[in-house]
């Protein structure tokens, strides 16, 4: 469990530097444009530097850590939301060269 919240910290502290670096701030949106772009930006640079596969199974686990420690319903439009955005994230990583360009892709995409 240490090397999986290990690794969910690096690629949540990188996706919430690059959204505010895009002007994309929490206290105005939290289930919105700041909550996509961390789903789709972590998932995007697990791809990139792991691989797609690896980034799948993380989100998947995330979602299901929130059913178990943040009582998120199972059928929540925010886990299928979220899942939508761990989705195109892997997507975009696709040919990027680094995480800049995926940070960039991620919010072009908005």
């Amino acid at each position: 469990m240490n090397h999986y919240a290990t690794l969910f910290d690096r690629y949540w502290d990188e996706a919430e530097h690059y959204a505010r670096l895009y002007g994309i701030n929490p206290s105005k949106d939290n289930d919105g444009a700041w909550d996509a772009f961390r789903h789709a930006y972590a998932s995007a640079a697990m791809s990139r530097e792991r691989s797609p596969w690896m980034a799948h199974a993380f989100g998947d686990a995330n979602e299901m850590l929130a059913d178990r420690y943040q009582s998120q319903p199972q059928y929540s439009f925010d886990k299928h939301m979220d899942r939508w955005n761990n989705a195109v994230g892997r997507r975009l990583a696709e040919g990027a060269a680094d995480n800049d360009e995926i940070a960039d892709r991620i919010h072009d995409a908005f």
